[in-house]
């Protein structure tokens, strides 16, 4: 749903509390932080805090806050409060940078997520499958080949160029350039989440033609 959120896991629940753990852009950087979040059903607000902040921000809050306007019509508001490590300008600018860009663009695809899907109740707006291979190989290697995809370009006939960059540890940026059965070459750009040696989450932010999301 949201434009710079890569993967998220919901590590706790309680209650009307919960713990959740992001991995997302800001300004193009992808980041990670974990925040707890209250949910307060009756007054629609969702309060947020992170708890363990991705530098250069020190500490990080705020609330969605939902109101009514008619029985078919709501404003939403999402509010923040945040500082940077030794309230340097420069990182309270590229704070503020982030939060404006990303709340737009959070807000905006909330809006688009919800008219369509009150729009089209009956309607898929969104298509998942599966494919399953079984390996005769150890689980660890396969995982090492998934994860190893900047040798892709010598094992795999159909990728023509890879670039790999995983500045944080477990958090990568892959951009590819693909071959196409009638020669064509096609460029896809993805975030990918890495959790040795069980799943690889990604999302494509650079998507080929006729797509408009592609996560996995």
């Amino acid at each position: 749903m949201f434009p710079p959120t890569i993967h998220v896991d919901r590590t706790e629940a309680d209650g009307d509390q919960e713990r959740i753990h992001i991995w997302a852009t800001a300004n193009g950087q992808a980041k990670e932080w974990t925040s707890r979040r209250t949910l307060d059903r009756e007054n629609l607000t969702i309060t947020f805090r992170q708890e363990i902040p991705a530098a250069p921000v020190k500490h990080m809050g705020g609330t969605w806050i939902i109101e009514p306007i008619a029985d078919d019509r709501s404003r939403v508001r999402l509010l923040h409060d945040y500082s940077a490590v030794g309230d340097d300008p420069h990182d309270l600018l590229w704070i503020e940078q982030a939060v404006d860009k990303n709340s737009t663009s959070e807000l905006a695809a909330l809006k688009v997520n919800v008219e369509a899907a009150h729009a089209a109740a009956t309607e898929e707006l969104t298509f998942s499958f599966t494919d399953t291979v079984l390996i005769d190989g150890a689980a660890k290697d396969v995982f090492d080949f998934i994860n190893e995809a900047q040798l892709w370009a010598e094992r795999l006939p159909h990728v023509a160029v890879v670039r790999l960059t995983e500045d944080t540890p477990g958090l990568q940026e892959l951009e590819m350039d693909t071959r196409a059965k009638d020669g064509s070459v096609h460029t896809t750009k993805s975030y990918r989440v890495v959790f040795p040696h069980h799943k690889i989450a990604y999302k494509q932010v650079t998507l080929p033609a006729l797509m408009t999301l592609h996560t996995g």
